[in-house]
């Protein structure tokens, strides 16, 4: 199958004025290899033009383009608080991160995910939506939008699961939800499941809690390169953390320690949310220099009960 035929235009179904996203889908590693050479130069062309922009100095670095969410001309900008070093010696923002809209102040993956949200789960006014996340700003622009949104977080304050601490957040472990069967039409989890030792089981637990024909999206550490998962600690029998490579912390909401990292996917999590139970899974591609969605590929993950 050509790229041509791979590509999907996620717009109107549930997502009012959103303009048309243009993304690659990939069921599986084979896909993704049986593309790659015909994505190649296309894909190099895009990592050159991102890091020509990071070399042209200035911080924040700033370029004009339209952000679909807001539906405005707008200037991005990104500054430089988390960064890569290449071989060279030269850096690059992450733009998955960094890089933001003027008006609405979201990056690229956040953006994405409001996008993919609205035109391929089909979220209104009325879905019962699940966010692993609530003190997120995320979570804050869908709060008004979508009247049957719940949110949690991992609190480790003594709260029982399904209770809300003083602060009101609900405390929910994504293994062991306290969610009825088949509740939600809709679960987002956005960079958690890394985090989570024991991730099939919670691939397992938002299956349970969603309806038949039910959407997951996800994004999490995604290596393109790596047919199976990178694991980078794990849970000792005993008690305790066996760190395989250097301990890696991602920012908490929660906490300035920030949170640590077990895992970069790879093509294999594709298979996993099938044996969780998913009738189709996907790894969904975005990328746009207008809309400022930058930093190479971008992967959303869709599966569907």
């Amino acid at each position: 199958m050509g790229v041509s035929q791979r590509l999907e235009f996620l717009s109107q179904s549930g997502a009012g004025s959103l303009p048309a996203l243009k993304a690659l889908s990939f069921r599986t590693y084979a896909d993704f290899q049986e593309a790659s050479a015909e994505l190649g130069p296309e894909f190099m062309q895009r990592r050159a033009r991102e890091m020509e922009l990071g070399r042209s100095g200035g911080d924040p670095v700033r370029y004009p383009g339209h952000c679909d969410l807001c539906g405005l001309d707008t200037e991005f900008s990104c500054d430089w608080a988390i960064y890569y070093t290449h071989d060279d010696g030269s850096r690059e923002p992450v733009w998955r991160e960094r890089l933001v809209c003027g008006h609405c102040a979201l990056n690229p993956r956040l953006r994405g995910a409001m996008h993919y949200l609205f035109a391929s789960c089909g979220l209104n006014a009325n879905s019962a939506c699940y966010l692993t996340e609530q003190t997120t700003p995320l979570f804050g622009l869908l709060q008004p939008l979508c009247k049957g949104l719940v949110g949690s977080e991992y609190l480790q304050d003594g709260t029982l699961s399904g209770g809300r601490n003083g602060a009101g957040l609900r405390h929910e472990d994504v293994t062991a939800l306290s969610f009825a069967d088949e509740s939600f039409d809709i679960i987002g989890t956005f960079e958690v499941m890394e985090h989570v030792p024991d991730y099939r089981a919670g691939l397992r637990e938002m299956f349970r809690v969603l309806k038949p024909g039910g959407h997951l999206l996800a994004t999490f550490p995604f290596r393109a390169d790596l047919p199976q998962t990178l694991v980078r600690a794990r849970l000792k029998d005993g008690g305790g953390i066996e760190h395989l490579l250097e301990p890696e912390y991602h920012g908490d909401p929660l906490s300035r320690d920030g949170v640590l990292c077990f895992y970069h996917f790879g093509w294999d999590i594709l298979d996993e949310l099938r044996l969780a139970g998913f009738r189709d899974a996907r790894c969904l591609f975005y990328w746009s220099w207008e809309g400022g969605y930058l930093g190479g590929a971008l992967p959303m993950f869709h599966a569907t009960k």
